[in-house]
């Protein structure tokens, strides 16, 4: 990017057999004259099997940094490494794959289709991966019950209340048995019955191996954790 000087990294992170690496990772948008830097010099390892949680203000990097362990964006500079592999070194056809093999994603948006039930909503990332339907279905409708809406899986999202929808996410980001699961504000605007329902549900999901990474505001959910990462203004500000 013109006009951008980026500082040498320290190499702080030497491994890359963690399921998540951030190696000196920088991330630089521009708006029209005006430079934001999203990230600065931002070295992480995530552990195979963890539950991390980056907390910080609105705008403090916490869903940039998530896009980019999730290879959906690559950094400015910096080397962002999952199960490792160096996205950078992936094509866009393979990181597809990678993706879909191996991320799951809860959106903050959530992204549901409004005219497909619970169940069309899960089954949706296996669709296409020449899956006997029936087969699918019924994973998907195991999945639900899991997350206790087994009565709820053929409404369709309008039908919902909003930790129902929530669930429904949480069940879709899990249907393909990803490694890695990112999800960006799971409890929000969650009271604290539904908050304890998703921290329940995640944590049960979690004992297959899978390593979570969530973004959050939410003390209740960063308490569950196993380790809290906190950045504020792009920047890493504590680890522990």
């Amino acid at each position: 990017m013109t006009g951008v000087s980026l500082p040498e990294s320290d190499g702080s992170v030497r491994s890359r057999d963690g399921a998540l690496v951030c190696d000196g990772v920088w991330k630089i948008f521009q708006r029209g004259r005006r430079i934001v830097r999203a990230l600065s010099d931002v070295s992480l390892e995530v552990r195979r099997g963890e539950f991390v949680c980056l907390v910080g203000s609105s705008g403090s990097g916490k869903s940039t940094l998530l896009n980019l362990l999730g290879a959906l964006d690559l950094p400015t500079k910096g080397e962002i490494y999952g199960l490792g592999l160096r996205y950078r070194d992936l094509g866009n056809e393979q990181c597809n794959r990678f993706r879909r093999t191996n991320i799951g994603f809860v959106f903050q948006e959530l992204r549901l289709i409004n005219h497909l039930t619970a169940t069309e909503n899960v089954m949706l990332p296996r669709l296409f991966e020449g899956h006997i339907k029936s087969e699918l279905m019924n994973t998907a409708v195991g999945l639900l019950g899991q997350v206790d809406l087994g009565e709820r899986v053929d409404h369709f999202p309008y039908e919902l209340s909003y930790g129902e929808q929530q669930r429904v996410a949480i069940a879709r980001a899990v249907v393909t048995k990803p490694k890695i699961v990112l999800a960006d504000e799971p409890t929000a605007n969650l009271d604290n019955k539904n908050t304890e329902r998703v921290i329940s549900i995640l944590h049960s999901l979690r004992a297959s191996g899978t390593t979570f990474v969530v973004a959050t505001h939410d003390d209740r959910l960063s308490r569950a954790a196993d380790r809290v990462v906190e950045i504020a203004g792009g920047v890493l500000q504590h680890s522990g």
